[in-house]
């Protein structure tokens, strides 16, 4: 999935060397995930490199429940973050919600919108539907997409887990109904056939979390590092030297 990091008038933002190519593992849900993209967009901005940015599906915990596999209604809401850790991974509530201050004070540092309280779900289906939208539409309008949803998520504004809702976002953004209803059914393999492809690849890769990113397929970024170590490697690689 790719997209053009882009500055608030539209256009790639450049001041000379070459083009960048960043790959991207990402899930939905994480955190850190949302934090570091805030974290390279800024180094983008203020670098003001011409990036290729790639988007690519990872499951952070592939073991959650789906939404409503607790007998809820389809549609109806998915446990919260901080209940699905407090349940699953037997943290304390304290705990949880102390790591979500944090985080939510990083996400504040970058002017970007965070709600310590979300649904939490299996992202499996999220997936299967951006890479239907890669495959119907293109990769630029999947890219797209997963940005927007995984921002108006961590604002607070966006269920994700609401199929409904996930569809017509994917018919917004030109994918055939019923190709995006088939993935959100399971009823897709070339869907999941491209979730797995992403996967083994950072696996092959040595990624054992997210966000795990790879600058011109040779230096990889493991974690969400800080807006200066983005800043650094970008300039380093647009100016074709090595990274220190």
């Amino acid at each position: 999935m790719v997209v053009e990091a882009a500055g608030t008038d539209g256009a790639v933002k450049q001041s000379g060397g070459r083009r960048v190519r960043i790959d991207v593992w990402t899930d939905l849900v994480c955190p850190w995930c949302y934090v570091g993209q805030g974290r390279l967009d800024r180094a983008i901005a203020e670098e003001g490199v011409d990036v290729e940015l790639v988007v690519h599906s990872f499951e952070l915990d592939p073991s959650s429940p789906h939404a409503h596999d607790d007998g809820t209604a389809p549609g109806g809401a998915a446990p919260s973050n901080i209940d699905h850790l407090v349940s699953s991974k037997g943290m304390p509530r304290e705990q949880v919600v102390a790591m979500e201050e944090r985080i939510g004070g990083m996400a504040a540092e970058l002017d970007m919108p965070y709600a310590q309280e979300r649904p939490m779900a299996n992202t499996r289906t999220l997936h299967r539907v951006v890479q239907t939208v890669a495959a119907t539409v293109d990769e630029a309008a999947a890219a797209a997409m997963f940005n927007q949803i995984q921002g108006s998520y961590f604002a607070g504004t966006f269920d994700p887990f609401d199929t409904d809702a996930l569809v017509r976002r994917a018919v917004e953004s030109g994918a055939p109904e019923d190709a995006v209803r088939a993935a959100v059914a399971g009823e897709s393999a070339e869907a999941d056939e491209a979730v797995e492809a992403d996967i083994a690849r950072a696996r092959s890769l040595g990624a054992q979390g997210v966000p795990f990113m790879v600058f011109d397929n040779r230096v990889a970024a493991p974690g969400a590092m800080d807006v200066a170590t983005y800043r650094r490697a970008l300039r380093q690689l647009a100016d074709g030297e090595e990274v220190a």
